[in-house]
Formats: C-alpha cells, sequence, structure tokens
C-alpha cells in the first residue's frame, strides 16, 4: 500500500469537519511548494536587473 492509499483509508474514517482540515492542510503545503519553486526562479533572475528601474514611479 501506498502513502496515498493510507492517507485515504485513514481520511474516510474521519468526520466530515476534519477531512476539510486535512484537505485545507494540503492545499497548502502545495501552495508552499508551487511559491518556493516561484522563489527559486526568481532568485535566479541576475542582480542588479532590477535596480536599474529604481526611481522611476513617484513615491509620495
Amino acid at each position: 500500500m501506498n502513502t496515498a492509499q493510507r492517507i485515504y483509508e485513514l481520511v474516510q474514517a474521519m468526520p466530515e469537519e476534519q477531512v476539510n482540515e486535512v484537505l485545507d492542510f494540503v492545499e497548502l503545503l502545495r501552495h508552499k511548494a508551487t511559491f518556493k519553486v516561484g522563489s527559486e526562479q526568481l532568485s535566479k533572475i541576475p542582480k542588479g536587473t532590477l535596480t536599474g528601474l529604481r526611481g522611476i514611479a513617484p513615491t509620495d
């Protein structure tokens, strides 16, 4: 039995309220993983690329 199957079996025995909490947690983990990948992509931008734009927008 793989991990996903084990989680499925455990969740089936839970009340709906707890199942919703599990779903929220899984979605949070997925979002964090997506954000981490996005952050890694941003860190690949060469330093100084965006600093040339400094000062073009008014700062009131």
